[in-house]
């Protein structure tokens, strides 16, 4: 790694919002030999063709920081620049969708343990879950998740919408919509295709969940057995 970059976020009124390092380095492997974790597609692109791509608006200003930088190779310059990317007023009203995959099977659902250093619910159990890309419906996004972190290939007709969950985690300014979708069939049995991820899936009675487990999820599944909805939480 060499030199590198502090993107700070700022409110639409202006008021710090969060700070990210980012690090200018040198790739040493081909790009197609990359193992892609999550995504759809690496390559090389000119920097000047990235003013006419859709991206995160702190993404393309950080890269136009590095492109314009006057920084020479191994500079002992500590002061780190600073990029600051102020968010459009309409970005509040944006929400992160996630989908889950509901498996029922003989009164069980499937839920997977989280890797002890996930980001995310460290060795907390789980659905299948994941966020949608680009331009993907949350139906084809639950299909491609499925198969990525499980194995299970489900089509698209088989899956039906059986909970929504309006999130608001404590201190975030985003909102999640949780989309929670049923099978009524599907191939194969659950594998851990992503071990960096989750360590093993289980299925568990649905009147006996495990502990620990994601609070959202429980609060979800208690919803669904009861035939309910849609539930807020977090919003008091």
């Amino acid at each position: 790694m060499t030199r590198s970059t502090e993107r700070h976020t700022l409110s639409a009124d202006g008021a710090f919002q969060d700070r990210v390092r980012v690090y200018h380095g040198t790739l040493n492997t081909p790009v197609h030999e990359i193992e892609l974790r999550e995504g759809i597609q690496l390559r090389w692109t000119p920097i000047e063709e990235t003013a006419e791509m859709t991206m995160d608006p702190g993404t393309a200003a950080v890269l136009q920081a590095h492109h314009n930088a006057h920084h020479p190779p191994g500079s002992r310059d500590r002061t780190l620049p600073v990029v600051e990317v102020r968010e459009t007023r309409d970005q509040r009203s944006r929400s992160i969708i996630g989908t889950h995959l509901v498996l029922i099977r003989d009164g069980a659902v499937l839920l997977g343990k989280r890797h002890p250093r996930s980001a995310f619910a460290p060795s907390t159990w789980h659905l299948p879950a994941g966020h949608r890309e680009d331009m993907e419906s949350a139906i084809t996004c639950m299909v491609r998740e499925a198969e990525e972190e499980t194995g299970l290939r489900i089509a698209e007709h088989d899956l039906s919408l059986v909970h929504v969950l309006d999130l608001l985690v404590p201190g975030s300014t985003i909102p999640r919509v949780g989309l929670f979708f049923a099978a009524s069939r599907w191939e194969g049995e659950p594998l851990v295709r992503e071990p960096e991820c989750c360590t093993e899936w289980r299925w568990w009675p649905l009147d006996v969940l495990p502990e620990p487990i994601v609070e959202y999820t429980r609060v979800a599944l208690e919803a669904i057995s009861r035939g309910g909805l849609y539930t807020p939480m977090g919003w008091s």
